[in-house]
């Protein structure tokens, strides 16, 4: 089930709301459609390479891949993400790292808002 899909350019962050007032306890599931510059590429892997090793240590994180689009020349990546819980999810969002370093140092390398769908996992 779709909980959250975003066009309108406003950051990530703003999933927290749901994520700070669900009853919900379960695994919930994040995909992220990122439009990075293509003159920017090499910088934005070289940054998601530092984000994927601080994300993969930090506690509830399942499952946590980035992957480039089919089109290569686009410049798409996309993010797909797993968790124990909207709280883990929520500690991951509130990090210094992605709050106050991976979220700012990102967007100076994309050229379009991110495309995000936050998800519930329902099966194994």
């Amino acid at each position: 089930a779709v909980v959250s899909t975003q066009s309108t350019g406003e950051n990530i962050l703003d999933v927290s709301n749901w994520l700070r007032t669900t009853d919900y306890k379960g695994k919930v599931g994040l995909t992220v459609k990122i439009h990075v510059d293509p003159a920017k590429v090499a910088e934005f892997e070289t940054l998601t390479k530092e984000h994927l090793s601080t994300t993969l240590s930090e506690p509830g994180v399942l499952h946590f891949r980035v992957n480039r689009d089919y089109n290569r020349d686009s410049g798409v990546f996309w993010f797909v993400e797993e968790w124990e819980s909207p709280a883990a999810l929520l500690t991951h969002l509130n990090t210094t790292w992605f709050r106050d370093s991976y979220v700012p140092r990102s967007k100076e390398l994309c050229v379009a808002p991110s495309l995000r769908a936050l998800y519930l996992i329902t099966s194994a």
